[in-house]
């Protein structure tokens, strides 16, 4: 290992001095350069990320991985923490690029109480063997991602640099103060740790996955809401950016996190299950959404729908429907009246576009008592290109997305309690429609809104055919249907 990222002194101090090292001990000293043992884990990585939630290309076979870029985190004692960023060859050509940090020390020597499939495999260097675990399923790990937005310090690497930034210098990230930590379950395109600190409020620290070339749209957005000083999104506390392989991207955001407190899709199924309404609670959740649209529109702007711009968009819905009908035969069914839909949708006018949150649904929204409704997770749709994400999107992609959510309720509560919810969600959805209607106005062509939101609801529903019929076959019929009912005639005159 070079000098730029030899040990600290007091780890090595024993095996400077020609001191026994102990069994448990890391000897980072004796391991050759770092590159060589991250090459070694190139297979074990390629036979571990297709299981992860995270990975975004599970349709892609498996994979083919390299290492594009690493720099260490934390020197211990017993352990070595290090941000490696994880090349992934595509089967149709082409690469993603991951963020894997990974946790490297000697079997046996695991704190207790490690987290389940933390492992990701053991190497032998140079006739000893390595173990190697997710860092963000160890606490030693979690503590260094930490340590990068509590201390404010960066990390550097040959081939990577790391950045911390603090959009408030006195925001309660408190140096020195007791801290835990655990990982968020449930996550899919991303990892978030939870940690609680003594005597401070408790925070959320999101590590994203998936790098590509520019700004995250979480960072942007709920920074922007925050300066606002909007209190219907988490304040943005912290982030980090990384560069390696020549792009520049988010790689870490730590913000408020609300505890205790119950996501509106766990809310919404319980309500369904039992078949309680609550009508005038989802009205408000329409008029909070409409809200954030309005506080986006005002902070970051707006730009006319012309018809270049109306033309993209509906080019990135066909080849959306064109690519998920070629792999989903439930879909391809319906693509001939898609494509009309999706041609009406060209003829008819467009609000003004503007930031939005993109991939909206009741799981990205929580219910908090002293605040109300408050929306969370700003990146968009994990398989949309960045690019795509951080341009002006129309405000009804958003509305279209609470609507499919809200006919998701009806259709898990079937699937799970075998129990028909389908006035639920009816009521549910006219609720939202009105409580968004009140906040931002009734449209000035009722009809022309019918004909969008059926064109964004299918879009949606496209894509939501794609992610079951690759993770959750059982749950496609949900998609199926709702693409059923949308291409039904006469169903976009009347949608909403």
């Amino acid at each position: 290992m070079d000098a730029r990222h030899a040990p600290s002194p007091a780890a090595a101090d024993g095996a400077a001095l020609g001191g026994s090292v102990p069994d448990a001990a890391l000897d980072v000293s004796a391991l050759p350069p770092l590159e060589e043992v991250l090459e070694l884990l190139t297979e074990p990585l390629a036979a571990w990320m297709p299981a992860q939630r995270w990975y975004a290309h599970k349709g892609s076979g498996s994979p083919r991985t390299g290492i594009r870029g690493w720099a260490p985190l934390r020197v211990a004692p017993d352990h070595l923490v290090v941000l490696v960023v994880v090349a992934v060859s595509l089967a149709g050509g082409g690469e993603a690029l991951y963020q894997v940090p990974l946790v490297l020390r000697r079997p046996g020597t695991a704190p207790e109480g490690a987290d389940e499939g933390a492992r990701v495999g053991t190497v032998t260097v140079r006739g000893s063997p390595l173990r190697v675990d997710d860092a963000t399923r160890d606490a030693d790990g979690r503590a260094a991602i930490i340590a990068i937005l509590v201390s404010g310090e960066g990390a550097l690497g040959p081939s990577l640099g790391l950045s911390s930034h603090r959009p408030v210098p006195d925001a309660p990230l408190p140096v020195g103060r007791a801290m835990r930590s655990r990982v968020l379950l449930g996550e899919q395109s991303n990892t978030s740790l939870i940690v609680e600190i003594e005597g401070a409020s408790p925070l959320i620290v999101k590590l994203f996955r998936v790098l590509q070339d520019g700004q995250n749209p979480d960072v942007v957005l709920q920074g922007a809401l925050t300066a606002a000083g909007s209190t219907r999104v988490p304040a943005l506390i912290g982030s980090a950016t990384v560069a390696v392989d020549r792009i520049r991207t988010h790689s870490l955001l730590a913000q408020e996190f609300l505890p205790g407190v119950e996501d509106a899709w766990r809310h919404a199924l319980r309500l369904a299950a039992a078949g309680e309404g609550n009508e005038e609670e989802i009205r408000r959740l329409g008029m909070t959404v409409a809200e954030v649209h309005r506080d986006l529109a005002r902070v970051l702007g707006t730009v006319i729908a012309d018809s270049a711009t109306v033309g993209s968009m509906v080019a990135q819905m066909r080849q959306r429907l064109a690519a998920v009908s070629a792999e989903v035969p439930q879909v391809a069914v319906h693509r001939g009246v898609l494509e009309g839909l999706l041609e009406a949708a060209l003829e008819v006018p467009w609000p003004a576009m503007q930031r939005i949150h993109g991939d909206l649904h009741l799981g990205q929204v929580l219910l908090s008592p002293e605040r109300g409704w408050v929306l969370l997770d700003f990146e968009g749709e994990p398989l949309r290109p960045l690019a795509q994400r951080n341009q002006p999107d129309s405000p009804l992609r958003d509305v279209a997305g609470m609507l499919r959510s809200l006919d998701y309720v009806a259709g898990a509560v079937r699937q799970e309690h075998g129990v028909d919810a389908a006035a639920w969600t009816t009521g549910a959805r006219a609720a939202f429609l009105s409580g968004y209607g009140q906040e931002a106005g009734e449209p000035a062509d009722p009809t022309a809104r019918a004909v969008l939101l059926a064109a964004f609801e299918a879009d949606k529903a496209v894509y939501e055919a794609l992610y079951e019929a690759r993770n959750r076959p059982d749950w496609l019929p949900i998609p199926v249907a709702a693409l059923e009912r949308i291409s039904a005639p006469g169903a976009a005159a009347s949608a909403g």
